[in-house]
């Protein structure tokens, strides 16, 4: 027989590749949240209530800010780096309200989360914050929790679900990683930009929060979608607070007895990732489902760092089947 030309070989050759992986089946933690939720939904915002105020709850190093709102079983939900409790969407929260007592405060130095110097302390990590998180808990007296974590709020929410166990009924983790050297870091020039420093410092954060293909409509409604409580002034994060945040999380990369102690957590855990995610690639989400004993993974397509903006009714339901079970 005569052999075919090259370059039908070539292109027979493709073809077949093509066929392939079109019959590959999705990874098993894959799933798919659909359209994108962006800008001003048709549905209930607990900020738009002006009962929904923040009030102070006095932790051991001082007084935490704090907003609660909805009824139901206590969600608990801890913010990431550069963030106040301001940077929640508050579609997704108002979402989460609807069959839980949503409980969201600052991390300490931001806003009203402040103490004096001598004991705030100038060094802290991530388990003097989840202390901070297990102070706002202990003075709402609520006995035990679901914890929602976003990113470095992530870390915060490991860590708390170690030192309180028994106070820990689920655990909720967002884009964010494990501790210990396993773990790939927010990438230098990804923490430039998240610095807010620089010419159009605004929209260089917003690409590295959300996917290319919904960036424009991300910056257009971004920040009319953040939660917006009546009389909340926590905004900006200082500087020195942000300087400390990243020194912990520095510090939380190299934490193996972190590590270890959560490859024998007994908590139930649902990773979720963005599968488009520049700031804490979703590597971090398979290495935490294979360290934690109780874990599930499940990757979003067409994601970024900032899920709950581009996805919050979604999201919300699907932490909420989550806790539910």
């Amino acid at each position: 027989m005569t052999p075919m030309p090259l370059a039908r070989a070539v292109s027979s050759c493709l073809v077949a590749a093509a066929l392939t992986l079109s019959a590959t089946p999705a990874r098993a933690d894959d799933v798919s949240f659909g359209q994108n939720q962006l800008c001003g939904l048709e549905t209930a915002r607990p900020d738009r209530n002006p009962a929904v105020q923040e009030k102070i709850v006095q932790g051991r190093n001082g007084p935490i800010g704090y907003v609660r709102f909805g009824r139901g079983a206590p969600l608990l939900l801890i913010t990431g780096f550069r963030a106040t409790l301001g940077e929640w969407n508050a579609y997704f929260l108002g979402e989460l309200a609807k069959h839980h007592d949503v409980i969201v405060f600052d991390n300490r130095g931001v806003g009203r989360s402040t103490a004096t110097p001598a004991r705030f302390g100038a060094d802290y990590g991530i388990r003097d914050m989840a202390a901070d998180a297990a102070d706002v808990m202990a003075g709402l007296k609520l006995s035990r929790v679901d914890v929602v974590g976003w990113s470095m709020g992530g870390m915060i929410a490991q860590q708390l679900a170690l030192d309180a166990r028994e106070k820990v009924a689920s655990l909720t983790l967002i884009a964010t990683a494990p501790p210990g050297p396993q773990a790939a870091p927010v990438p230098p020039r990804v923490l430039q930009v998240l610095s807010g420093a620089g010419p159009d410092a605004f929209g260089q954060i917003m690409a590295a929060l959300f996917p290319a293909n919904v960036v424009a409509d991300a910056s257009k409604c971004f920040v009319g979608d953040m939660f917006a409580p009546r009389g909340y002034k926590g905004r900006p994060v200082p500087e020195p607070v942000a300087a400390q945040q990243n020194e912990a999380m520095t510090r939380w990369f190299a934490d193996t007895a972190a590590a270890d102690a959560l490859r024998r957590s007994p908590v139930r855990t649902l990773v979720i990732a963005g599968a488009n995610d520049d700031v804490l690639a979703d590597t971090n989400g398979r290495r935490l489902e294979q360290m934690i004993p109780r874990a599930r993974l499940d990757v979003v397509a067409d994601a970024g760092h900032a899920l709950m903006f581009q996805y919050p009714l979604e999201l919300a339901r699907h932490i909420e089947a989550f806790v539910a079970q």
